[in-house]
This record gives C-alpha cells, structure tokens and sequence, in this order.
C-alpha cells in the first residue's frame, strides 16, 4: 500500500499534537468539558510526563507535556500527523526533496495500536510547522 510516486501528497491524518504546560489538566478539561475519550495513555520515554491520546468523533489529539515550553507557543498546535505506508520510502523522498528533517531521523516510540510501536519522522513547512509522517509497526505473529 505504498504510495512513493506521489511523494508525501494524499495521505490520511492521523491525529493533531498539542503541547501542554499542564498535560494533565488539559487532557481531563478535554474529557470533562468536551466530552472527549481517553483512547491510549502512556509515560513519555522522553519526558516521563503521561502522553494522551485523546478521541471525539474523527478527531485525534496528542498531548504531551515537554521538559522545557517556551510561553510563545501555549495554545499552539505542535504538530500534524499524517500515515505513513512506508516509513523508509518516505524519509529518503523528504531527504532527495530537500525539506528540513527536524527529527532525529527515523524515530520509534511505543503507541497506542501495537506492542512493537510506530516510527516517525517529522519535517518542517515553509512557516515552520512540524509536519510528522508516522508508520504503525504491526506486531510479529
């Protein structure tokens, strides 16, 4: 299900991150007040602050809380997150395209789907938004 010919165009969002000064606050007002549901929730490998994923409707919401947050970006969105079909194919189109990696690399981490996790790598838009293209890494059977 690879799509490289279109470089990075046509790919489904996957959710919408948010960095906190409060993690935990802002993901119960979420919950309390607009009704959204907790769909995973794990510590940060970074940061050791709980990471949330969060769920209303087809909107999907990352929030983390990181070590240092400048008070320029409360109430920003951090990131877009857009599937991957195949991370590697991805990356080297990003790298032959000339966009600005601002990861270090490809990064895994453990989510919300498998045991094995995702990987992910991020670049930056013209303004300087970071935009993340992330592949689920199925678990082996």
């Amino acid at each position: 299900m690879k799509d490289v010919l279109n470089g990075l165009k046509g790919r489904p969002l996957d959710h919408i991150g948010l960095a906190c000064k409060d993690v935990e606050a802002n993901a119960k007002w979420y919950q309390e007040e607009l009704g959204y549901q907790i769909i995973w929730k794990a510590p940060s490998p970074k940061t050791g602050r709980n990471v949330y994923f969060l769920k209303n409707g087809g909107v999907v919401y990352e929030m983390y809380q990181p070590n240092d947050f400048p008070d320029a970006q409360v109430g920003l969105i951090d990131h877009i997150a857009f599937v991957s079909y195949d991370v590697e194919a991805d990356y080297q189109f990003a790298l032959e395209a000339g966009y600005k990696i601002c990861t270090d690399g490809i990064e895994s981490i453990p989510n919300r789907f498998t045991k094995t996790g995702v990987r992910y790598f991020k670049i930056l838009s013209p303004t300087g938004e970071q935009v993340e293209f992330q592949q689920i890494i199925p678990d082996e059977e």
